[in-house]
């Protein structure tokens, strides 16, 4: 009987272990929705102050792509064209520069059409120093419609006819995203097509790392011990200046670390921008006299010294944020979002220093 009974131990134990080991299916990431990515703005030649003139001294050509949504989306995969329905004409946005091709929440981005190097060749669909080229020009005589994509070749939007346009004149959506087309009285790549004033944002804590055993900072030094960090997010059109801004880990002393007042190249957050606080101790620059707690504290900033302007305690238990693990980061699902999550180091979705959280 007892040789029964250890046989029936032996067996569920057996079976617990395999349960126990099994993991669970990983869950993929949603769908990117690149509904909300309308062709705003282009140009078939433009003549006074062009935007951009390329090696060989002439000015290209340009479309100009607008994110009408709450979400920042990275439009690299997605294919651009002159000629709707000619898959053979397609032309794919390069994949290998998410900073370049993610465009915030209300921003642009600009594809320069029709571009040749020094020796008068057309360049070749390609980023290079920071923009994007796309081997195709523009004509007001041979084309009529510009279409946009998505990696699956399915059209998210199409311009209205602009062939006939008129030299240095371009077309566009009465103002950002609306149906309406027209000839604008001014050009406007990579800003407003209405003429108004970008909209102004406010700085908000985007992310940040308590425990770093393996991250680097981009613009430090790679070789230097991995510090702890504070990221602070943009969340307008508008630059914003934090020098004089006040940067604490304990929000009862607000006025902790001051950013210096004198260097705006260094504490000047682009709109819909980033800049990171290194929290090492050294106490200089951009460079907090304070590290972070892995076991938790809290993280603020505070614009006058005297008020939190945004700030969250963290911890393992019982703190607006839990603390996150050596390696990984806490921050908002989406930049700017309200809700938080990990950012883990070994994922789909790792911390991203300096760059978006979508």
């Amino acid at each position: 009987m007892k040789k029964y009974i250890v046989i029936a131990i032996i067996t569920a134990l057996f079976f617990s272990g395999c349960v126990k080991d099994e993991q669970p299916t990983p869950v993929p990431p949603p769908p990117v929705d690149y509904s909300g990515i309308v062709i705003n703005e282009l140009i078939t030649k433009d003549v006074t102050e062009p935007y951009y003139v390329d090696e060989s001294g002439s000015a290209t050509d340009w479309i100009e792509l607008y994110n009408t949504g709450t979400k920042a989306i990275d439009v690299s995969g997605m294919f651009i064209t002159d000629a709707p329905g000619v898959e053979g004409e397609y032309q794919q946005i390069p994949t290998d520069n998410p900073t370049v091709t993610t465009i915030p929440p209300k921003g642009y981005l600009v594809l320069i059409c029709g571009a040749a190097d020094a020796n008068g060749n057309d360049m070749v669909t390609q980023i290079k120093d920071g923009k994007v080229f796309i081997d195709m020009g523009l004509s007001s005589s041979k084309d009529n419609f510009v279409a946009l994509y998505d990696p699956d070749k399915k059209e998210i939007d199409k311009s209205d006819d602009f062939n006939g346009l008129e030299d240095d004149k371009s077309f566009g959506r009465e103002s950002d995203g609306v149906a309406t087309w027209v000839v604008l009285a001014t050009k406007t790549p990579g800003k407003s097509n209405d003429g108004s004033a970008p909209v102004a944002g406010t700085l908000v804590i985007n992310e940040f790392m308590a425990s770093n055993d393996s991250w680097s900072i981009p613009g430090e030094d790679p070789s230097a011990t991995f510090p702890d960090w504070i990221e602070i997010y943009n969340t307008g059109e508008t630059a914003i200046d934090m020098g004089g801004w006040y940067v604490t880990d304990d929000l009862d002393d607000p006025a902790k670390y001051q950013l210096p007042k004198d260097d705006p190249s260094s504490t000047t957050v682009p709109g819909h921008g980033y800049l990171i606080i290194i929290c090492d101790g050294i106490g200089e620059g951009i460079h907090t006299d304070f590290k972070l707690s892995g076991g938790g504290e809290s993280v603020g900033i505070s614009e006058n010294g005297t008020e939190i302007k945004e700030g969250y305690t963290y911890c393992n238990t019982g703190c607006d944020l839990g603390a996150p693990p050596t390696d990984d980061s806490m921050g908002r699902d989406g930049d700017g979002n309200a809700a938080w999550i990990v950012f883990k180091k070994d994922s789909s979705r790792p911390p991203t220093p300096g760059s978006s959280n979508n």
